[in-house]
């Protein structure tokens, strides 16, 4: 897979991730799942990337 993919998947992973703590921190209080759920994508979405891109080097080899 791409090189640039995998920067970009990280990058909107951060962001991700940061939206998610100012979603589950941040006041009005009482949305922290709602914030927890965001920063759990935030995580899982580099590591589908990775396993996607690892799946398909293997196929090429």
């Amino acid at each position: 897979m791409e090189t640039i993919i995998k920067v970009i998947s990280c990058f909107l992973a951060l962001f991700v991730i940061a939206n998610g703590i100012w979603v589950a921190f941040m006041p009005p209080f009482g949305d922290e799942p709602v914030g927890f759920a965001i920063i759990a994508i935030g995580i899982f979405i580099p590591i589908i990337t990775f396993s996607v891109a690892r799946m398909s080097e293997c196929r090429y080899d």
